[in-house]
């Protein structure tokens, strides 16, 4: 029997996201992106549609691309069960942006999967259905994933990186209770220059947080957030490290080290590692946009840009990232206000000449 369609509007990873479909399966989806802020005035150009109907698309007709995988001759793309997840997906892109739409049609032995391991059903449903949708547009921009935090601490945006367990998650939750603000705790498509957060739940130690949160992997709980910046541009680079010293410590590192980091977490990420094949078989299939995203470039743009430190975390709980960073911090403030007056005054510069020019035709 069919039931109401529900429609919401979010934001992830740069893009204006509508979620359609029954009301349960709506809100599973929004609860996979952390209770993210709906939107409601702007146009999607991102459409997850979720199909109540329980089976396989029809590739009678398509081009095999690889197992599992084909081309329709209207140059979209079918997925049979993405990532395992026995979800199935149908991608069409065109000048107005993508549609994927998906249907839950498991294999016994992925049914069977998804209620015995619950935490890996959800967080594997949300990476399919909401996150790799949103970072293959991104990627169509030019953007790349990246896995990092980037939080505001003190009106300066840090941009963390590090592999996961490093303690990114941790640091962040201590920031936003101090009254910082974050766009992400682990996930961002980036262009170099701006980071866009890709929503999904803070996961944090259970130790440092309530029951309540769902349980996740490692030990953690999903907790979602009370607010979330849509995007930050990052004005400082921290790559943190675990060390077996008391104490932590803080020291700069060269633009190279820095994009290393950024790379190797990002590729080491297990949120991601589905991705990559997923984006590489929809460029052949739907002969769009780049094979592979551009991470080594991006990471190599910011690291250029930026100041780069690395702080190497103690063996004891230490104190916060602003306590931590505050000469960086200040230094990067100074940097960010030096910047904008430069421009302020090459914006003069060049609405004088033209009033001047101006004058001179009269």
């Amino acid at each position: 029997m069919s039931t109401s369609t529900t429609r919401l509007l979010l934001h992830t990873a740069g893009q204006r996201v509508m979620v359609e479909g029954p009301p349960g399966a709506v809100r599973a989806v929004i609860s996979a992106t952390g209770g993210a802020e709906i939107a409601t005035a702007d146009l999607p150009n991102l459409v997850l549609s979720l199909e109540e109907r329980r089976r396989r698309f029809d590739t009678a007709g398509c081009e095999p691309i690889t197992r599992g995988v084909w081309a329709t001759d209207r140059g979209e793309a079918i997925i049979e069960s993405v990532g395992g997840s026995g979800y199935h997906q149908l991608w069409c892109i065109d000048e107005e942006g993508l549609r994927v739409s998906t249907r839950w049609a498991p294999t016994a032995k992925e049914a069977v999967a998804a209620r015995l391991l619950p935490a890996r059903h959800r967080a594997l449903s949300g990476q399919v259905l909401v996150h790799y949708p949103a970072l293959w547009l991104a990627l169509q921009q030019g953007l790349a994933p990246l896995h990092v935090s980037v939080v505001e601490i003190d009106g300066v945006a840090v941009l963390l990186a590090g592999p996961g367990g490093v303690g990114k998650s941790s640091l962040v939750s201590r920031e936003l209770a101090a009254g910082g603000r974050a766009t992400c705790d682990n996930l961002a498509a980036c262009d170099g220059s701006v980071a866009y957060g890709v929503a999904e739940p803070l996961r944090l130690p259970a130790e440092i947080t309530d029951s309540s949160g769902r349980k996740t992997f490692h030990g953690r709980r999903e907790v979602s957030w009370d607010s979330r910046m849509q995007s930050l541009r990052p004005s400082l680079i921290v790559v943190l490290r675990r060390g077996l010293q008391a104490d932590p410590g803080a020291r700069h590192i060269t633009e190279r080290q820095a994009a290393r980091a950024i790379v190797a977490g990002t590729y080491s990420a297990g949120e991601l590692r589905r991705f990559w094949a997923i984006a590489s078989v929809l460029a052949l299939a739907t002969k769009c946009g780049p094979v592979h995203p551009p991470v080594e470039e991006v990471a190599a743009t910011l690291a250029a840009r930026l100041p780069c430190v690395e702080l190497q975390l103690g063996v004891r709980p230490g104190a916060g990232l602003a306590e931590l960073l505050q000469p960086y911090l200040t230094a990067a403030r100074s940097n960010t206000t030096a910047r904008s007056n430069t421009v302020a005054r090459s914006n003069t510069v060049a609405r004088s000449n033209t009033v001047a020019g101006s004058n001179e035709g009269h």
